[in-house]
């Protein structure tokens, strides 16, 4: 028998320390919105962490809820001239742009990542870190085409452990919502200081919602966990599964270009 799906708990704390926790359904996602936009950056979200197969629906669910926290956030920016709902575009001759982490980051480590050129880079992610979303680009000529960076903090030690198999972190990936499979994955070797860590890339195509509401779209997650800092990073990247033939080497070589410096 299949195991039931854990909810979703949204766990939010005012200045007075007030806590509620309920279940987040597709009523439920305006609250969210409401509740986020107006409450303070130490706002965290709580999730089921139990076994692989729950952390596997948590890490959808953490996404989807950081989608509706960019939202507001984009929301709040849109009345920038210069910025497309919080975005701004950048461009560069090589045709790559480069994020290098700053202080602020939710990374012990400082990193760097490549992202496409005439791509928007979020301008405020001090709020999006609440969420664990430590840095965020899209593509507006198609806005399907996404890439952000996840770091939080875990307590396993390696994604095998988290995650169990890749074989195991791959179908439990594609079981997390109907009309999903999984079209692509490998085991990737991630350098952290002096040691290699193993983690999993998969590329799942999900029947629509993931990148929004654009419908059908593909998923490239790359996930690994410092042993060190008990950091998690998540590169994901999503296209329509129209565009993803044209998109697939770009974003690969985005995910792939994450790295550790200094």
């Amino acid at each position: 028998m299949r195991a039931a799906l854990s909810p979703l708990r949204v766990e939010c704390r005012d200045a007075t320390r007030a806590r509620w926790t309920t279940p987040l359904a597709a009523s439920e996602a305006r609250r969210v919105r409401r509740e986020v936009s107006t409450r303070s950056g130490t706002d965290r979200i709580a999730f089921d962490d139990s076994t692989p197969r729950a952390r596997a629906l948590a890490l959808d669910r953490r996404v989807c809820v950081a989608r509706i926290l960019l939202s507001v956030v984009c929301a709040s920016r849109a009345r920038d001239a210069n910025a497309q709902d919080g975005f701004t575009r950048v461009e560069s001759a090589s045709g790559w742009n480069v994020f290098e982490s700053d202080g602020d980051s939710l990374s012990p480590r400082p990193y760097a990542l490549e992202w496409p050129s005439g791509w928007s880079a979020l301008e405020d992610v001090s709020s999006a870190r609440s969420v664990g979303v430590d840095a965020s680009f899209k593509d507006f000529n198609d806005e399907a085409s996404t890439l952000a960076v996840f770091i939080t903090d875990v307590k396993q030690l390696s994604a095998r452990e988290r995650y169990g198999t890749l074989e195991e972190d791959a179908r439990l990936r594609a079981e997390s919502a109907p009309n999903q499979r999984t079209i692509g994955k490998k085991t990737v070797e991630v350098r952290v200081g002096d040691r290699a860590c193993e983690g999993h890339q998969i590329e799942t195509l999900v029947g629509g919602g993931t990148a929004g509401r654009f419908g059908a779209a593909v998923e490239l997650v790359k996930i690994w966990i410092d042993p060190k800092s008990g950091k998690e990073y998540l590169i994901r990247a999503t296209a329509s599964r129209s565009s993803w033939p044209r998109a697939k080497a770009s974003l690969r070589r985005s995910v792939d270009s994450f790295r550790f410096v200094n």
